[in-house]
């Protein structure tokens, strides 16, 4: 518990820390893993002795908190007219861990012990306040929306990218960072099936953030300045943009934070080499994003849907 207690102090302070560096959407995204981790502690610790007697009592509980958190999936563009793709981006991707996170609750209740599916049920419960919280969210300036679409050619072009670079040694040596990549693109298929357009293109950037890292070069200090100088030039374009760029200036936020931390100490390897990869692969991908995906000749236009079924985000 002392571990957990330290993780979800760490994310309010990372996003306490981004909200007064003016950065709203990457302070959300640390808000986010914040909010899970508390709900999911306290949950567990307030419903231990409510579950004691055994499974059926358990069940009892998850039948409750599964009624409570029927909430559907984002109502359309109306619940967001006002907002900003970034934001639903979150949102969406909170919603979508719901379903996976009470059917693990579940499994853990059965597999190991009633309390043993406690926290997975209250983790549930953080992601459905956060996507509340989200979706209450609303600016007052009206700028052109940026245009959803299925994301599905990228995400498949890049698991297959993935696939292919899992070869020894650097499967090995590189595998935490493999096994973040394929669950980010597992996550982006799951939302794409469901239509939710903007959390699949925040999830593909993501993965190809962490696609890119398997090669990038460490920087010496001058590549070190032009990053800076990239960066400024970046932020300065969106600046300047007349259209929701929202999800662009949350991994430019990042950027900007792997950089220049608040407290001083001076950035990792790791963070100059994420920094590069969301001005070179990143910032490129987004735009792209933007345009639509032409329908080879002689294909019907038809497509299949298919649901993944997985573990929850464990």
């Amino acid at each position: 518990m002392e571990g957990l207690s330290t993780a979800v102090e760490g994310a309010l302070d990372a996003s306490t820390g981004a909200l007064d560096a003016g950065r709203l959407y990457l302070s959300l995204e640390a808000l986010r893993r914040a909010d899970g981790l508390f709900h999911g502690a306290r949950f567990a610790s307030e419903k231990e002795a409510a579950v004691a007697t055994g499974l059926p009592a358990f069940e009892s509980e998850w039948a409750e908190t599964s009624r409570a958190l029927e909430t559907g999936s984002p109502q359309g563009d109306r619940r967001w007219g006002r907002s900003r793709t970034a934001i639903r981006a979150l949102a969406e991707t909170a919603e979508a861990r719901i379903g996976p996170l009470l059917e693990g609750a579940r499994g853990f209740a059965v597999a190991t012990g009633p309390k043993d599916g406690l926290f997975y049920m209250g983790q549930a419960r953080g992601e459905a306040e956060f996507a509340a919280l989200c979706a209450s969210l609303t600016f007052a300036d009206k700028v052109e929306r940026y245009p959803l679409r299925s994301m599905l050619p990228e995400l498949v072009r890049l698991q297959e990218k993935a696939t292919a670079a899992f070869v020894p040694p650097r499967s090995i040596d590189l595998h935490d960072r493999f096994i973040a990549l394929n669950s980010t693109l597992k996550a982006g298929l799951e939302l794409d099936a469901s239509q939710a357009y903007a959390g699949s293109a925040y999830q593909y950037l993501e993965a190809l953030r962490h696609y890119a890292l398997l090669d990038a070069p460490a920087l010496d200090e001058p590549a070190q300045a032009r990053v800076r100088e990239d960066l400024a030039a970046a932020r300065a374009r969106i600046d300047a943009s007349k259209r929701d760029e929202s999800l662009l200036e949350l991994f430019l936020e990042r950027a900007a934070s792997q950089v220049a931390h608040s407290h001083g100490s001076a950035p990792t390897a790791d963070e100059w080499r994420s920094a590069r990869v969301i001005l070179d692969q990143v910032v490129p991908a987004y735009f792209s994003a933007r345009l639509p995906v032409a329908t080879p000749k002689g294909s019907s236009g038809k497509t299949v849907r298919m649901t993944l079924v997985r573990w929850p985000y464990t």
